[in-house]
């Protein structure tokens, strides 16, 4: 199969955010490639499978990398700054 086959699995405003993503991709084992838009004025990046594997990273991406209901305990368990302090 060619790299022409390959399809888009999405468009990310940047290449660290679409980093992110292929991090995700490379641990659940899925080939990928991030390709930078042609036009050097814009940061975007997509991210192309091959198209066997595109159904497999579209429900992987669907999915939160951390549920929401996980990030708002993490998030809770810890007391807010006091911002007082910063002032001293």
């Amino acid at each position: 199969m060619s790299d022409h086959d390959w399809v888009s699995v999405g468009e990310y405003s940047s290449g660290l955010s679409a980093g992110v993503v292929s991090v995700r991709l490379t641990t659940e084992g899925i080939p990928h490639r991030i390709v930078p838009s042609l036009d050097r004025r814009d940061p975007t990046c997509s991210i192309w499978v091959p198209p066997e594997v595109l159904d497999r990273a579209k429900a992987l991406l669907s999915r939160d990398a951390v549920p929401e209901d996980e990030l708002t305990k993490a998030a809770l368990s810890y007391p807010p700054p006091d911002d007082a302090d910063d002032l001293k």
